[in-house]
């Protein structure tokens, strides 16, 4: 049994009329109603609050202090009705809403879905001290005389004091905690990600790195599918095409591989394949830089047979060189 419940139960046994036997001299009837004083037990609104209507159980404003001028909200907690229904009730229009002079209502809200219903008042005072909300009725609820206790922000104007100026939604007080903390996670996510770029700037390189491999491969099969194109047409590749195919052959195997290769002869190459870790690829790029310096600089047409060859045998050493990277990255 609930405290609230315990007490009505005594409440009642307290005002049910008690039959007290008295002495037969005394002139009275034999029985006499006896009332003991009754305290009211039930739930305070809370500071700056008060409540005229007895079906509210509790009112909250928020924020807590209100000035003259704020947007402000009362939320009414109400006992439950059965002919409540469950779909909110709003009201926002001007016409339809309670005004008074010390009061402006901008919106009033039925909400029935939880245990207890509730209802929502957005309104902003125009003066200050306590004032009575305008009465107003909202579904099956009538409420009066709610009163609310409003702080003095008052500004000298020409012919006097004046009220402050409305503020904003979000410089309502209250609510500035919602605005001074968005800009606190704004600058913290923006000092974060410049702290990220500084500390991890070996990961930004090597992500740099990665997307340069990328297109390059990119770019190499590309101009590996054109020559092969070109050739099926029965067309030659120029001497510059050639030089382009082997210019990119030579900066993907220096930077995929680490090499430096781009500026040796094919004599060289095949002379440091050796030392070099992965004598394979060095040795196949040598040949083919010794074949596309034939090829471009003999002076006689390239056949088709060799042209295919070169296509052949750099496809043959991209492959080499992306299947070795992948065996040095597992490692």
């Amino acid at each position: 049994m609930s405290r609230r419940l315990f007490l009505n139960l005594l409440l009642l046994l307290i005002l049910v009329p008690l039959p007290v036997q008295i002495p037969a001299p005394i002139p009275l009837p034999l029985h006499v109603p006896m009332f003991v004083p009754v305290f009211v037990f039930g739930e305070t609104a809370g500071k700056g609050v008060s409540s005229g209507t007895s079906e509210i159980l509790s009112a909250v404003q928020v924020p807590p202090q209100v000035y003259v001028g704020d947007r402000a909200r009362l939320v009414l907690t109400m006992v439950p009705k059965a002919s409540l229904g469950n779909r909110s009730i709003v009201i926002d229009v001007e016409d339809k809403l309670p005004q008074s002079k010390t009061m402006q209502i901008s919106r009033l809200e039925l909400e029935p879905h939880s245990k207890n219903p509730r209802i929502i008042i957005d309104f902003i005072p125009l003066e200050p001290g306590q004032i009575t909300m305008p009465s107003f009725e909202i579904g099956p609820y009538f409420v009066s005389r709610q009163a609310v206790e409003v702080s003095s922000v008052l500004e000298s104007g020409q012919s006097g004091p004046e009220t402050a100026p409305l503020e904003e939604p979000l410089l309502v007080p209250g609510t500035r905690l919602l605005l001074y903390s968005a800009l606190f996670f704004a600058v913290l996510v923006t000092v974060l990600v410049l702290a990220l770029f500084i500390w991890g700037s070996a990961w930004y390189g090597k992500l740099q790195t990665w997307a340069r491999k990328k297109r390059m491969s990119r770019d190499l099969k590309q101009t590996l599918q054109r020559f092969e194109q070109v050739l099926t047409q029965g067309a030659y590749p120029s001497p510059g095409d050639v030089g382009t195919l082997l210019a990119l052959l030579r900066n993907y195997l220096e930077l995929v591989m680490g090499f430096p290769c781009v500026a040796k002869t094919g004599r060289e190459l095949l002379a440091e394949a050796g030392g070099s870790g992965f004598p394979e690829i060095v040795i196949q790029l040598g040949n083919l830089v010794t074949l596309s310096d034939a090829l471009r600089f003999s002076g006689k047409e390239a056949s088709a047979m060799d042209l295919r060859q070169l296509c052949a045998d750099s496809r043959r050493l991209l492959l080499l060189i992306e299947q070795t990277n992948k065996g040095r990255q597992k490692a």
